[in-house]
């Protein structure tokens, strides 16, 4: 499968009147790219997923019976598929080698073209099944959509689809959410800290008057229009809640909070990225970035300057 790229567009939102199902295509039309075994230092040669790569049978390393050489998945895929031995080496083009096609090796001229939405291999075909070993190591392909989502293939182009992975992963898609907002309604998040909770996530400005339904119903949908991308508001909503559960996690809390009513109040001014307090003494910078400023409020030796600021707050009526 193709991983959809952002465009204009916005060709892969494009609903299927079939199958009801998002294109997860980036262009229209039929439209393809071309992928090929690349070098990789770290072997040596062109990473084709088989020259260095074991064969095993029951878990054991495959010997040849005759000179007790281990066998390579080279090996298992030239004698299935009735290849002269060596017909699949990895090795790699180099400056001076000849460029005709008939001097190359099977690796440095072949190339699959793989489509812009879904292809289909047949391992029982050896250019697929060859193709799909390759697409086992390259950069470009992650082995299965939940590997790509969990970003361990950066350079990611396409993933190889997983039978039923897709139930899978709307399954537990649903149950992070449900998990997040059978939380809203635990006995141990407050109501008090519930509107916390709404100003940190940025919900509702700290001087806003809520219900403690209408703090429900920002905490619900907030849940509920997550993606789950980095940053999503499901990761967001649970790191809050992880530090719930314990005394160092409340004090962030607590500071998150200090720091949200003082830059919300305008005592505090966040400019380009940094934190800046301007005093009758002098403007003090307490943070660089979010985490300095964090730190600071947390530190026990700025417990006075802490305390100054909540007088300031508590002047203003925040």
């Amino acid at each position: 499968m193709s991983i959809p790229r952002e465009t204009a567009t916005k060709v892969s939102e494009i609903i299927s009147q079939t199958s009801g199902k998002k294109s997860n295509k980036t262009k229209m039309g039929n439209c393809s790219d071309s992928l090929s075994a690349l070098y990789s230092p770290k072997i040596g040669g062109l990473a084709n997923g088989l020259s260095y790569k074991p064969w095993l049978e029951n878990g054991v390393q495959k010997m040849d019976e005759q000179t007790n050489r281990p066998l390579t998945l080279q090996d298992q895929m030239e004698r299935k598929w009735g290849l002269t031995p060596g017909f699949l080496t990895n090795k790699a083009w180099m400056n001076g080698d000849s460029v005709a096609v008939e001097d190359m090796t099977y690796y440095q001229k072949k190339y699959w073209r793989l489509n812009d939405g879904s292809t289909v291999l047949d391992t029982s075909n050896m250019e697929d099944e060859l193709g799909y070993f390759m697409m086992l190591d390259s950069k470009y392909v992650a082995n299965s959509e939940k590997e790509w989502r969990d970003h361990k293939w950066p350079d990611a182009k396409f993933y190889i689809a997983l039978e039923n992975e897709a139930d899978e992963l709307k399954a537990s898609k649903h149950r992070l959410k449900a998990a997040a907002k059978g939380n809203i309604v635990s006995t141990e998040f407050s109501l008090t800290m519930q509107q916390k909770f709404v100003h940190i996530l940025k919900l509702a400005p700290p001087s806003a008057s809520l219900t403690p339904d209408a703090i429900f119903n920002l905490l619900d949908n907030y849940i509920e229009h997550t993606t789950f991308l980095p940053g999503s508001n499901i990761e967001k909503f649970n790191t809050l809640w992880e530090e719930l559960k314990t005394p160092l996690g409340r004090e962030r809390i607590e500071a998150k909070h200090l720091l949200e009513r003082a830059t919300n109040g305008r005592i505090i001014i966040e400019k380009q990225g940094a934190y800046h307090w301007p005093r009758p003494e002098g403007q003090i910078t307490i943070g660089e970035n979010y985490a300095e400023a964090l730190s600071y409020l947390l530190d026990p030796k700025k417990e006075a300057m802490v305390e100054d600021l909540e007088a300031e707050l508590k002047l203003k009526g925040l």
